[in-house]
């Protein structure tokens, strides 16, 4: 995919492209969009799951965000 289209689709799915998306350089953009469109996603658990976790991890390791 090109960048435009993996863009375009990040634009379709959440509205816009955040800016730590859009500043990633080509090699890495398209691995971390199908990462993050995986964590988006249903799947055997529920994105809503997922996302409990990863806020989970992120307050165990103090996270600033």
């Amino acid at each position: 995919m090109t960048r435009q289209e993996i863009l375009a689709q990040i634009s379709q799915t959440l509205g816009g492209v955040p800016g730590w998306l859009d500043g990633l350089p080509d090699s890495q953009l398209e691995h971390q969009w199908r990462l993050t469109a995986w964590f988006l996603s249903d799947s055997k658990l529920p994105a809503r799951d997922k996302a409990l976790v990863a806020f989970g991890a992120a307050a165990a390791g103090r996270c600033q965000y």
